[in-house]
């Protein structure tokens, strides 16, 4: 057997993908640059880090279930809408979601919170942390059919165990007793180790409008807002000025 094939047979034992995908690439450039054997080890190596990493960030992005594609990028920052663009470059380190700090993304429908909190998680599984993005109707959705199921303690440490939690347009309809002391159950597990992001178009304030319980929505309100990061966009709908621009073309 030739040396390139056995060297190729070990590669594909050893699973080294991404040094399989540039090896052909690296011999060639091996030949014309002729680098020392540190060097070229360095680079092949180098190769298979690259691909692992990106395979990882791949797998956490889909993991995460968003339901759009957005980056910090593509968010718009100004005074108008009510965001500092130094602000956005410090919430993409995603220190916050290391620190555990949680996030409440408030603001008018269709002023960009989805997207906002798209592009952070995003932003998070490009640091590699799990990320979990889930609507608030299907976050109860879910709750109803692990409970019938009887796997609820699983999906509840599921939902424990993601570095960034997001839980999208909160507060839209009124939660029953059961919905309520789940959330609660939910965010009393990550307190003051996890990070969650909550969208929402109600102030905190008017939470209680929504939980009727007193008790628990004071709860659920001090384990979010305790240790938290606050952004109330503003500015137009974007859903709005899309409809426009389109009835106008």
């Amino acid at each position: 057997m030739k040396v390139i094939d056995l060297t190729q047979s070990h590669i594909e034992t050893l699973k080294l993908h991404g040094l399989r995908q540039a090896l052909s690439e690296r011999l060639k450039q091996a030949n014309e640059e002729r680098p020392g054997y540190e060097q070229f080890l360095g680079a092949v190596l180098e190769d298979e880090v690259r691909y692992r990493n990106n395979a990882r960030i791949a797998r956490l992005i889909k993991n995460a279930g968003f339901r759009a594609t957005a980056s910090c990028e593509s968010v718009e920052c100004s005074s108008k809408r009510n965001l500092d663009k130094q602000l956005l470059l410090d919430l993409s380190t995603c220190r916050f979601v290391r620190e555990g700090t949680n996030m409440l993304v408030a603001g008018a429908t269709g002023v960009g919170k989805t997207h906002l909190a798209t592009a952070l998680g995003n932003a998070a599984c490009r640091h590699g942390l799990p990320v979990l993005f889930l609507r608030m109707n299907t976050l109860l959705e879910k709750l109803l059919i692990v409970r019938a199921q009887g796997t609820y303690l699983n999906f509840l440490k599921r939902l424990a165990t993601a570095e960034l939690l997001i839980l999208d347009d909160f507060g839209i309809k009124p939660l029953a007793p059961q919905q309520y002391q789940d959330l609660y159950d939910i965010l009393d597990e990550r307190a003051e180790r996890k990070s969650t992001l909550i969208t929402t178009q109600l102030p905190v304030e008017n939470w209680g409008e929504v939980i009727a319980d007193p008790v628990t929505c004071e709860a659920i309100t001090d384990r979010l807002v305790s240790r938290s990061i606050t952004i109330h966009l503003k500015g137009d709908s974007y859903r709005k000025k899309n409809k426009r621009e389109v009835d106008s073309n």
